[in-house]
């Protein structure tokens, strides 16, 4: 199951908001470089074709585009993050506990 918040996974639902962003971050850190690698090369490829849309407009009319962009890269991102992350969850969410 693919995952877009990090509410929805299990092992961090005790936890807040911020602190879940910890792990996740924390787990993100023990990937793999080839899970590295392939989970920027997925986040390109998401935000191709935002930044493509970019070259479209010229002069002042390109702001509201560019505050969309802003908006919409971490509603693209997160959830790609969130389902890597999953891997070394167990692991990140052991060294939060013990503060690490």
């Amino acid at each position: 199951m693919f995952t877009f918040f990090s509410s929805q996974l299990k092992q961090l639902q005790h936890l807040k908001i911020r602190e879940r962003q910890l792990v996740i971050a924390r787990s993100l850190s023990m990937l793999s470089p080839t899970d590295r690698v392939l989970l920027r090369i997925i986040k390109i490829l998401l935000l191709s074709p935002l930044f493509l849309i970019f070259t479209l407009f010229e002069g002042w009319i390109i702001i509201p585009f560019l505050i969309l962009g802003g908006l919409f890269y971490p509603l693209l991102t997160a959830p790609v993050d969130i389902n890597f992350a999953r891997k070394n969850l167990d692991e990140a969410l052991q060294q939060h506990e013990k503060g690490a």
